[in-house]
């Protein structure tokens, strides 16, 4: 506890106890206000550990954007298509999905694929997004005339809603998906048909928050009177 005894009372009575006075050492008035070095130190600023942390993201495996997928046939060789035996309109909502993009693009090839008439028309893309780092991934195709397509995305359970939009050389969106989840498809209800061959963009995105992995891949079969163009 400090003393309550004023500073001038402790200085007189040493004087009068001793012969010689005891000289009295001048006080800075600037020194007496100055903060110590310790009081006076600048507030520590937030160190990485405090700072909010960087979500890290790395893609090592990014192909060059846009990628293009070429065709597995021409019209010259076009393979036999199998006979559907479900339902293109219903066949996908029967699949067990479980949240990895590889596992439920098979099961729902096996399931909207073959059985249901259609062929691999390309090599299906594989590729990774985040909704702030790497929104999107574009594909090139060269769609040919007198087919009907089937274009399958699916992602990671960690991307709430995927995406695909087809648009023409120019940025003029010609299609997208309607649906909202991990799988995303144009015209869920049946094949997209077209008469005549043309250049498409397929922009593959995610829409929201989430990262993860993605396949995105193209299916055909032959065009009857049945189909209506897109």
């Amino acid at each position: 506890m400090r003393s309550s005894i004023p500073l001038a009372c402790l200085l007189l009575a040493a004087a009068c106890g001793s012969g010689t006075p005891t000289p009295t050492v001048p006080v800075d008035p600037a020194a007496s206000t100055t903060p110590s070095p310790v009081a006076s130190a600048a507030p520590t600023p937030a160190t990485s550990a405090s700072a909010a942390p960087t979500e890290a993201y790395d893609d090592p495996a990014e192909a060059h954007d846009p990628a293009t997928l070429p065709p597995l046939f021409g019209k010259a060789d076009r393979p036999a298509f199998p006979k559907g035996t479900v339902d293109e309109a219903t066949c996908w909502k029967k699949t067990n999905l479980v949240g990895n993009a590889v596992k439920d693009f098979a099961t729902l090839v096996d399931a909207c694929g073959a059985a249901s008439g259609f062929v691999e028309y390309v090599k299906p893309a594989e590729g990774k997004l985040h909704s702030v780092h790497d929104k999107r991934d574009n594909y090139l195709v060269k769609i040919q005339g007198g087919l009907c397509y089937r274009f399958f995305g699916v992602a990671d359970g960690t991307i709430k809603d995927l995406d695909i939009l087809i648009e023409k050389p120019g940025g003029i969106l010609v299609g997208d998906d309607q649906a909202t989840g991990t799988v995303a498809l144009i015209r869920p209800d049946g094949a997209w048909c077209l008469d005549s061959d043309s250049d498409y963009e397929f922009r593959v995105e995610v829409d929201g928050e989430g990262t993860g992995h993605y396949v995105f891949g193209v299916w055909a079969r032959p065009k009857t009177k049945a189909d209506k163009p897109r």
